[in-house]
């Protein structure tokens, strides 16, 4: 039976586009617009945190948390995934309370990836990724006090300039990245046809 009550919320709270987009992927078009940030090493004030989470560790993450990240529910990465990016030098800093991880925020020094698509990175560059936190505490302020401090672990290391990028409907994660002094670099339009033909463009740069 057509639940019509249901539809209404759905169409209320999703962006037309992203619908069509929805509907497209059914016949094997799938179509993502998303921006790509440029995010720099703030000199904000450190984010606030909740109280009932002050003492929360802080740490880069190591080989030896795979199978505890690879056991979070509604992750779709595996152990050999988590492994791979580990191998190939990039880092995760995480926040755990009770020594168990709550949060976590990935970063790559060799490029910017979506999808098929690739940008490599300078010696000074840094894409910032798959930033997570438990259900059970988001609200609490820990994405932006977490990703403060990658910034200033990256600013030790000489890393100057970091991009991240987000999906065009995400409008918290928008608004959550520009609270943080990032800025819009490019509107980019990812599509590939029947899962063969990947191809990629820049509808709009920013910086220009």
């Amino acid at each position: 039976m057509f639940d019509l009550n249901k539809y209404r919320i759905k169409y209320r709270y999703s962006h037309s586009l992203r619908l069509f987009f929805d509907a497209m992927s059914k016949f094997g078009i799938r179509i993502a617009p998303y921006y790509t940030f440029r995010e720099r090493i703030s000199s904000l004030k450190t984010p606030t945190l909740s109280k009932e989470l002050e003492h929360c560790k802080i740490s880069f993450l190591g080989p030896e948390d795979i199978r505890a990240m690879a056991k979070i529910p509604g992750r779709k990465f595996s152990e050999a995934d988590l492994l791979k990016r580990f191998n190939e030098g990039q880092k995760c800093l995480g926040m755990k309370k009770g020594g168990a991880i709550i949060a976590f925020n990935w970063c790559n020094f060799k490029e910017l990836t979506f999808k098929w698509h690739r940008m490599p990175l300078g010696k000074n560059e840094a894409f910032m990724f798959d930033a997570y936190t438990l259900p059970d505490y988001r609200g609490k302020g820990i994405a932006p006090f977490l990703r403060h401090h990658f910034y200033k672990e990256l600013e030790k290391i000489s890393i100057t300039r970091l991009y991240s990028y987000t999906d065009y409907f995400n409008t918290p994660a928008v608004k959550f990245k520009l609270k943080l002094g990032a800025e819009k670099e490019k509107l980019n339009l990812y599509i590939v046809l029947f899962n063969k033909w990947p191809f990629h463009f820049i509808l709009k740069d920013y910086q220009k």
